[in-house]
């Protein structure tokens, strides 16, 4: 940040507290130190203190949810924010007394970096209410495709236990298939299936909505796959009701991520930006939406390699003199955009001519799969920057 302020105020963060550390720059002095309650009378009481000393910065090492109040507080007063990424935090924590672990001594140093190495401390990118609302989405997303997969693997772990053909003829995200969670969810297993019969099966599903002819053939190969198990397995009764638990939690899990992805189509076709990004081949809703999430308003990177950097893009080059000993990739970054990045760099090489040509040209040279992804997701990111630095859509390239 290139504001200097009159104090720097370090806050380590909690879910029910935040413990506040203010030093004076000029003098080193320490102004207040102190547990504030996570509460806004608590946090605006603190900061009005603080601002007895002068114009101050609130920096905090965690900007997630747990600052979003102090955050709230700090716009609301006029105040400004920032932080420490993760990695300087780790570094300055070991300089100051790694062996210290405390919540005030966390909020010191946060503090005292903050006010002796200003450009570590990054600004906190301004959002607007769509990118907000975007960002908990994708939040929420995140934990409910985490939640489905541990659903899934669970499932296929209890039809293991009663029926291993079932479970092979499920294989996969098979299971996921609205067929099969319905018909799991009422009968649960082999027993309960055998026990129904197939004729009452079949009618049960003509009834429901959606399940057409090619429910009822899948219906049949069910049941010849059950068929190959004539003994039963012990404590498979109560196997079999805990796959109907289990089946009907996770058609509730996947209801809700559909709903989820109904809600982030609908605000990214009212963000300008999405409708730029979406233009550039191999980019879908899911890479859109968790770019601008993550990114937020693209201004407050001023040029597409600081983007790069946060990325964790930008490879890391190790020079001594006027020898260069290595280029290594990035360990760094944002590791949630990277990963989409590079997805949707993979994706690409299949729509754009542009992205497959690159991709050969760079294995021609000798490079891996990998590296080759991750050269290409740090090229279509410059296009993407371009893309909404300049308000323009991608246009392919001639010749």
């Amino acid at each position: 940040m290139e504001r200097t302020y009159s104090v720097c105020c370090g806050v380590d963060v909690g879910k029910s507290s935040h413990h506040f550390a203010a030093i004076i720059p000029a003098t080193g002095e320490l102004v207040f130190d102190g547990k504030v309650e996570q509460s806004e009378s608590g946090i605006r009481d603190a900061l009005l203190s603080v601002s007895l000393f002068g114009s101050p910065v609130v920096v905090v090492d965690q900007p997630g949810n747990m600052a979003a109040l102090l955050f709230a507080v700090c716009d609301d007063m006029g105040i400004a924010k920032g932080f420490i990424t993760p990695r300087a935090m780790s570094k300055a924590i070991e300089m100051y007394g790694g062996d210290i672990k405390t919540d005030a001594h966390d909020a010191l140093v946060i503090a005292e970096v903050s006010s002796s190495l200003p450009k570590l401390v990054k600004p906190v990118g301004e959002k607007s209410a769509l990118y907000l609302r975007l960002s908990a989405l994708m939040s929420y997303d995140r934990e409910l495709t985490l939640e489905s997969t541990r659903a899934t693997n669970r499932l296929h772990d209890l039809l293991l236990s009663v029926s291993p053909a079932l479970e092979a003829h499920l294989e996969g995200k098979r299971v996921q298939s609205n067929f099969s969670l319905m018909v799991l969810s009422r009968y649960g297993g082999p027993a309960g299936l055998k026990k129904a019969g197939r004729g009452n099966v079949r009618r049960w599903l003509r009834s429901r909505k959606g399940m057409g002819e090619a429910a009822l053939r899948r219906l049949d190969d069910l049941f010849e796959a059950i068929g190959r198990q004539s003994v039963t397995i012990a404590g498979s009764e109560y196997v079999e009701e805990l796959i109907k638990q289990e089946a009907s939690f996770l058609l509730t899990v996947l209801a809700s991520r559909k709903k989820v992805a109904e809600s982030r189509d609908e605000l990214l076709s009212q963000m300008p930006e999405a409708r730029l990004l979406m233009s550039l081949p191999g980019l879908g809703a899911v890479t859109c939406a968790t770019f601008l999430a993550e990114v937020g308003d693209i201004s407050r990177f001023p040029n597409a390699s600081k983007l790069a950097s946060y990325a964790g893009l930008a490879p890391k080059v190790r020079q001594s003199g006027k020898t260069i000993h290595s280029v290594t990739k990035p360990r760094g970054g944002n590791r949630r955009l990277k990963r989409v990045l590079v997805l949707s760099a993979g994706k690409s090489v299949q729509f754009c001519e542009e992205s497959r040509a690159y991709y050969e040209r760079k294995r021609s040279e000798g490079h891996s799969y990998g590296s080759c992804m991750m050269a290409l997701a740090r090229r279509r990111l410059n296009v993407m920057y371009a893309m909404l630095r300049d308000g323009t859509a991608y246009e392919k390239q001639n010749g």
